[in-house]
């Protein structure tokens, strides 16, 4: 669960803010910077941003007391005309876009994950996926569709997601990775209670200060 302590944060808390990133382009290329910086750390995974269409999103951004992004998450929400990133990344490979049209809909994307060096042994990953999980309920998705490779499925996993084995298993963003496409319910959740939680907090306002834990803690 979530420490979350908006009155008096601790001092190594982190704030936790959800934008629509055509609204707030400042925080939307912070969230990017941070991104680049975290997939260049792991080879291959550059090539992941090219799908990217920023604007389009919602983000999910976590930042330290100096400023400095922590880690962020993004969601995007089907729309006729706007290919969702996992389109854009698989289409070519397997029947993603058919799949994607046949489900039922609001439909959101969920991706985009990355977390800073110095908070991968701590539950930031998780509370990030709980709090993208809460934005994607409060735009009315219906499901949720995603990729994720061998090294973050489980994650994924343990919020609900649910592997389509119909769509393959493919060497994206190249042959060092095992991408899947996967699907969710977003109110039928494993960590329903940590969702909860970051859904009322955000309801409060966009801004949420919260500690992270280690991760045998979390």
């Amino acid at each position: 669960m979530p420490t979350i302590s908006p009155s008096s944060p601790h001092p190594s808390s982190l704030t936790l803010e959800a934008f629509c990133a055509a609204e707030r382009p400042d925080l939307a290329e912070l969230y990017c910077l941070g991104q680049a910086d975290s997939y260049r750390r792991h080879p291959g995974s550059v090539a992941a941003l090219w799908t990217v269409h920023i604007a389009e999103a919602f983000v999910v951004l976590a930042r330290a007391h100096d400023g400095a992004a922590a880690g962020g998450m993004r969601v995007h929400l089907r729309r006729s005309g706007s290919p969702l990133p996992v389109e854009r990344a698989l289409a070519a490979i397997c029947p993603i876009e058919q799949a994607v049209a046949r489900a039922p809909g609001p439909l959101v994307e969920l991706c985009g994950t990355w977390v800073a060096p110095s908070y991968r042994r701590t539950d930031l990953a998780a509370n990030l996926t709980a709090a993208t999980l809460a934005v994607a309920r409060a735009l009315g998705a219906a499901q949720i569709v995603g990729c994720a490779h061998q090294h973050v499925l489980d994650l994924y996993r343990r919020f609900g997601a649910v592997v389509d084995d119909t769509l393959g298993v493919h060497p994206y963003p190249d042959p060092r990775y095992q991408t899947c496409v996967f699907w969710a319910d977003p109110f039928a959740c494993p960590e329903a209670r940590a969702v909860e939680t970051w859904a009322e907090a955000l309801r409060a306002g966009p801004s949420v200060e919260f500690a992270p834990l280690p991760a045998a803690a979390a």
